[in-house]
């Protein structure tokens, strides 16, 4: 049995070959009001690579093995988990919109599984769900009692595991919490190469213009991956329970203020960068902002404001560089 691993009772995190699982690992480990806790980790690498394993700390703790949370025999591996971290997932819009069936098995079905599986002994199972659930929404600001209205496959979905979640917790007692995340940046255990700062970061370092598609005017709400995790954290709260939280820094900013931030970050280490303008992706530029006052409620309040969080990307991405580029992800199309 797991539970011999350490202490009496286990946390789960899927996905943990994943930009977000590793580096929750890796912080829960630090944190004292986790040290009773044994951590198992599992991935079936279809994104993430399985050397990103070596990028968590060893420690007796902690466990990681493959896992596919599609199986059905993946129970043996839940015993005695108190505290699951569903972060196994395939995001991206494109994906999903062109291999429906395969993120439907995965991301619904999957979800469903270790709902299932973890019946006899979770009590906490935290889902990262997304700002893809809100769509088009009236006005600027999105908050968590708008009703769900995707655009997408993949906003479906997770507006579709929301329900699932809702549904164990009514019927079970699970003590189900939902994050709807918006854009995460910064370097945890490794960088997400495609994510709008690291790319413009990296443009700005191979001394290449930023590209912004339209204006620039539309607007985003980011947070540092290391806000992320202590939010993470923040579900292990009676006042989270069965709750459905915005989990953003509550600060929008356009594109082009964001890339303006990476030029002068640039310039002062006497890089020169230019900004260039394409066509928009999409007919309307949307500005999107988010009500976080819910889960500052919780107690959460950034550590990160967007020029320092992209000052310490920018660093932790050029110091990353130096040792040649690696991609930690797959491309699965």
């Amino acid at each position: 049995m797991l539970m011999c691993l350490y202490g009496d009772w286990m946390i789960l995190v899927t996905g943990a070959a994943g930009y977000v699982g590793g580096h929750l690992i890796n912080r829960l480990l630090e944190d004292e009001k986790f040290a009773d806790y044994g951590i198992i980790g599992i991935d079936n690498f279809l994104v993430g690579k399985e050397e990103n394993f070596n990028l968590i700390k060893k420690d007796r703790r902690v466990k990681l093995v493959y896992g596919d949370i599609c199986d059905k025999d993946i129970d043996r591996l839940l015993r005695d988990v108190e505290i699951v971290y569903h972060l196994a997932a395939i995001s991206g819009v494109v994906f999903c919109n062109n291999n429906p069936e395969e993120a439907l098995r995965v991301n619904f079905w999957g979800t469903m599984n270790i709902l299932e599986q973890t019946l006899d002994s979770v009590e906490y199972f935290v889902y990262p769900s997304s700002a893809a659930v809100y769509g088009n929404i009236s006005g600027s600001v999105a908050r968590e009692e708008m009703p769900p209205n995707p655009l997408n496959t993949y906003g479906a979905m997770k507006a579709s595991c929301e329900a699932l979640c809702r549904a164990y917790h009514n019927s079970h007692g699970i003590k189900t919490t939902i994050f709807r995340f918006t854009n995460i940046y910064g370097v945890g255990t490794y960088p997400k190469w495609r994510t709008v700062v690291v790319n413009f970061i990296q443009k700005a370092l191979n001394n290449k213009p930023i590209t912004i598609h339209g204006s620039g005017r539309q607007k985003r709400d980011f947070i540092h991956i290391d806000d992320v995790v202590e939010i993470y954290k923040l579900a292990i709260n009676p006042k989270a329970n069965g709750e459905v939280f915005n989990a953003g820094s509550g600060y929008s900013i356009s594109v082009k203020e964001l890339a303006e931030i990476v030029k002068r970050i640039a310039e002062k280490q006497g890089t020169g960068v230019n900004i260039s303008f394409v066509d928009a992706r999409e007919a309307k530029e949307r500005e999107f902002s988010y009500d976080v006052s819910k889960l500052r409620s919780l107690g959460f309040s950034p550590k990160f404001s967007i020029e320092r969080g992209v000052e310490n990307t920018f660093i932790a991405v050029q110091n990353l560089m130096k040792k040649g580029f690696e991609e930690y992800q797959k491309d699965i199309g």
